[in-house]
């Protein structure tokens, strides 16, 4: 496990989804694709949030939901001192207005949301709406600097948390041999022609 605190300064995250593993889960906690300050993140409510998101925000990938759900309760925390909070039920309406526009007015709908989707909306939301403040370059420092300070461990499995304050996507140990050899073509690749013989 990975231990990881963000430490830069960089833009706040605007883009949001639109946005058994080989490896223990964090901090011994079988199960556990992140651990933030304490509160964790599991395998089957990541797995949950994805399958929700994915027919509604095209192209959504796990480590983006991971991402957002590792740091949602901080965009809360700070939209609610700047007087902007948002709750599940605005949460609910956006991933709604969203799924009616992906998939038509009867399937989106009739759409149920679980934690995680909520906890995507909600920040969308909270990000939105700190953006939207004439003091939105202090509050984003604020979110960056109480991201920095929030103890993340995310499990390999699904990669690591960075500066940027996304997962990026884990990578292939070096010791991993690819299907078909180290020196199979890359997936998709044309192969190179063999001589025929005359």
């Amino acid at each position: 496990m990975t231990v990881r605190r963000t430490r830069g300064r960089g833009r706040v995250v605007a883009a949001v989804v639109a946005a058994g593993g080989l490896l223990v889960g964090c901090s011994g906690q079988p199960g556990a694709a992140a651990v933030v300050d304490g509160r964790t993140i599991t395998t089957a409510e990541l797995a949950t949030a994805q399958e929700e998101l994915a027919p509604i925000f095209a192209g959504a990938r796990t480590q983006d939901v991971l991402g957002v759900m590792i740091t949602e309760p901080i965009a809360l925390e700070v939209a609610a001192d700047e007087g902007v909070g948002v709750n599940d039920e605005q949460a609910r309406e956006l991933l709604r207005t969203v799924a009616v526009q992906a998939l038509g007015e009867e399937e989106g709908s009739a759409r149920e949301f679980g934690p995680g989707a909520l906890a995507v909306a909600r920040y969308s939301l909270a990000i939105a709406a700190l953006q939207d403040l004439p003091t939105a370059q202090a509050a984003a420092d604020e979110y960056q600097e109480r991201v920095a300070a929030a103890d993340i461990e995310v499990n390999p499995r699904f990669g690591e948390f960075t500066d940027d304050l996304l997962v990026a996507p884990p990578t292939t140990p070096s010791w991993v041999v690819p299907e078909g050899g180290r020196n199979a073509p890359a997936e998709g690749a044309t192969p190179a022609p063999a001589p025929t013989p005359r």
